[in-house]
């Protein structure tokens, strides 16, 4: 019998609610699917037969126990999705740096390394944005990310010069397109497979969950799914391989434009509950590559 780890992060033992259904897909198949910690150190990869990052939701607080499990997935003997070279490439948002270089429109963007110099109130000036958006290059759910304006530059000046110290950041130019909401394509290898979009809190930016943001199940256009698929495109062009195993594209359209926000690769939720089918669809994405 097919053994696959589904890595999980210590506070969700046993999945997110979300990957229920992929769960079942797979024990609906022969397959013993297990969730297992990823920063257990007691656990050895190499029991079983692949292993899916899904819910490691805790991995960016963690950078170099992060780094070390990634080392350590790449020298065990089994399959591992998505590879340790998108997980260590996806789990620094310099990548999307990578994606512009290849023609995939992005947000304008700052890219400020550890220990440099950068001044809000000159971003602003050069850029002649009216608000940009602060974060870290290793973040999630809006870990220690800010919305400014150019009244509040140095005020805040101090707090980037801190965080600069310590981390590599990101200076953006906020995209109020996000207000009519941020949509996220997931597809399974080169397949689409379904899409929602996401939409904040009125007078907020964030659009997940538990910042106040609400998910609603809608159909893209033709035209938003061709920018998506180029941007999985560029992904496995980059990294040289195969199509990821699963990749969430988020983004924002403006006009006939498609402005990528993030290529989640390593543990998106997947709104495997807007789509009843999508569960099996990665499981059989998943057994067709074992």
């Amino acid at each position: 019998m097919t053994s696959i780890a589904l890595a999980t992060a210590e506070d969700l033992p046993g999945l997110v609610d979300d990957d229920a259904s992929f769960l079942a897909a797979l024990r609906e198949r022969d397959v013993a699917a297990e969730p297992v910690v990823w920063s257990d150190e007691s656990v050895d990869w190499s029991d079983f037969d692949a292993v899916v990052v899904r819910s490691i939701w805790d991995y960016y607080r963690h950078p170099r126990a992060y780094a070390a499990w990634v080392d350590l997935l790449s020298d065990a003997d089994c399959a591992v999705w998505n590879p340790p070279t998108t997980l260590d490439w996806n789990s620094h948002k310099f990548y999307l740096r990578d994606l512009a270089d290849a023609g995939v429109s992005t947000l304008p963007t700052e890219y400020v390394e550890r220990g440099g110099d950068v001044s809000l109130e000159a971003v602003f000036e050069t850029r002649g944005w009216d608000e940009l958006v602060v974060k870290p290059a290793v973040s999630a759910g809006a870990f220690e990310t800010r919305q400014l304006s150019r009244a509040e530059a140095a005020d805040v000046q101090p707090w980037v010069d801190d965080l600069v110290a310590e981390k590599d950041v990101l200076v953006q130019e906020f995209a109020p397109d996000i207000e009519d909401g941020e949509w996220s394509l997931v597809f399974f290898g080169d397949e689409f497979s379904h899409a929602v979009v996401k939409r904040p809190e009125p007078g907020d930016y964030r659009v997940q969950e538990k910042h106040g943001g609400s998910v609603h199940v809608e159909e893209p256009s033709e035209t938003l799914l061709d920018n998506a698929r180029r941007v999985v495109d560029a992904v496995s062009a980059h990294l040289g391989g195969d199509p990821p195993l699963y990749a969430r594209v988020d983004g924002v359209e403006r006009g006939d434009d498609f402005l990528l926000l993030e290529v989640e690769l390593i543990e998106p939720e997947l709104f495997f509950r807007t789509d009843d089918a999508a569960g099996d669809r990665l499981a059989e994405a998943l057994l067709a590559r074992l």
